[in-house]
């Protein structure tokens, strides 16, 4: 991306240190072209590669110390620290804030948040009648597990839960072993750099041991829309700035194929979720941090579901509020990790919709066999000058290989598009289908 403004700032003026954790040079462009960013200097504290691995292994207390002597070794008080990924960013982002004094949530505030089945207690709580029922399950304790989980059928997922992953429909007994074996093999690559953070915290007795080893069962929730409210809490009041539609496909609908901004939904959808979303914060004793809630919403009826909070932006959507509103969301993160109160543009940027388009395969698994080159891409890019495509996925690859997936699909590539309407950008997209040809040779599923 080019840059859109000068890096220059007023004579005799230090730029304000920013430090990203977990940068990556795709989301710092977007930062650089946000309206005043030319009085910051952002310092990459950890790289997107360090904190998510492709193996998915990390160490958490590591990455804390590591990120922790960059930050000292710039010298003095850093003005902000921001992230823009899941774990262990977010987790990562509260214990820097809190070592150095800087405003943000808690980490015992973030850690309510991110741990599923503390959160659904802190809702239900407040919302005893509107929470779907719930059960913790041991995956390593299987029969124990069945004894306590809903009737089928119900929705599986990890206690600390990042981009799908080990998320599990479950209708009968045989969905049920297959999914507890799959947690068995892989929950502990985030179940444990999470316990490492809740480590970190002064009081989990709400959570009664349940660690990031745990598993959530819920009630099923999922309805024909699905969308994201994009937020803020400053001195206790709840903002939001934006809602998002996720539009899903695939096997049991829960597989994102693209993410629309703004999302289509009646005022009055927005205003409940909003009102949801306030009293959750609160709650949860959440303040001067951004946050997003996905929710489910069933038009016919109007039942309204909360789905799950997220104590970050979502990086998916920093490119969409760029497109339409004229700066990328880091802006909200920023300005509250500095102590001032955000200040969002609104409807400055140069396309009425955006939306990014997720490219998936849904074989059990399977070898990449060819990407589209170079100058492929750059014919495309060509054709549609304001087109961002990432290729996720390298030849010869092994589909089963690439940690960060849902259970029902793999992500091959992302496309983010702007236009006037829904319809341009679905056009634009079936093009790009046609110009970035991803071929796959399918393989049985691999034990």
């Amino acid at each position: 991306m080019d840059r859109e403004m000068s890096n220059e700032t007023p004579a005799g003026e230090a730029k304000k240190k920013i430090f990203v954790v977990g940068a990556d040079d795709y989301n710092l462009s977007l930062i650089e072209k946000i309206p005043g960013a030319q009085t910051w200097e952002l310092v990459r504290t950890l790289e997107w590669s360090d904190c998510q691995p492709p193996s998915g292994r990390i160490d958490f207390d590591e990455l804390y110390e590591r990120a922790k002597s960059i930050i000292d070794d710039q010298g003095g008080k850093p003005d902000a620290i921001i992230g823009y990924l899941d774990f262990p960013v977010t987790s990562l982002v509260s214990l820097l804030r809190r070592d150095y004094g800087m405003p943000g949530a808690s980490p015992q505030a973030v850690a309510r948040v991110e741990h599923k089945y503390w959160a659904r207690l802190k809702q239900k709580e407040i919302f005893p009648e509107e929470t779907p029922e719930f059960r913790a399950i041991n995956p390593f304790e299987p029969e124990n597990s069945k004894r306590k989980a809903p009737d089928y059928p119900f929705w599986l997922k990890p206690v600390k839960g990042h981009s799908s992953v080990l998320g599990f429909m479950v209708e009968d007994d045989g969905d049920f072993d297959e999914a507890l074996h799959a947690c068995r093999q892989k929950i502990h690559l985030i179940g444990e750099p999470f316990n490492a953070f809740l480590d970190h915290l002064e009081d989990t007795s709400e959570i009664d041991g349940i660690d990031g080893n745990f598993a959530v069962a819920e009630q099923l929730i999922s309805a024909p829309r699905q969308f994201t409210l994009e937020g803020y809490v400053w001195q206790g009041e709840t903002r939001i700035y934006g809602a998002v539609e996720s539009l899903r496909e695939g096997k049991h609908e829960s597989s994102f194929s693209r993410y629309q901004y703004p999302a289509d939904l009646p005022d009055d959808v927005i205003a409940r979720a909003s009102d949801i979303a306030a009293k959750m914060m609160d709650a949860i004793g959440y303040d001067g941090s951004p946050f997003n809630v996905e929710f489910f919403h069933d038009p016919g009826s109007g039942a309204l579901h909360l789905l799950e909070i997220n104590a970050r932006i979502s990086k998916s959507h920093s490119p969409l509020f760029h497109m339409v509103d004229g700066a990328a969301h880091q802006k909200v993160a920023i300005e509250l990790s500095m102590g001032m109160e955000p200040d969002m543009p609104k409807g400055r940027g140069k396309d009425a919709v955006a939306g990014k388009f997720m490219l998936r395969s849904f074989e059990a698994d399977g070898i990449v066999k060819r990407v589209p080159s170079a100058d492929e891409i750059a014919e495309l890019k060509r054709i549609l000058p304001d087109i961002d495509a990432n290729v996720l996925v390298q030849k010869d690859e092994r589909l089963s290989d690439m940690f960060y997936q849902d259970s029902y699909s793999y992500e091959l590539a992302d496309v983010f598009l702007g236009g006037h309407d829904e319809e341009m950008l679905e056009d634009a997209y079936n093009r790009v289908l046609d110009s970035l040809p991803i071929h796959i040779k399918p393989l049985p599923a691999s034990s």
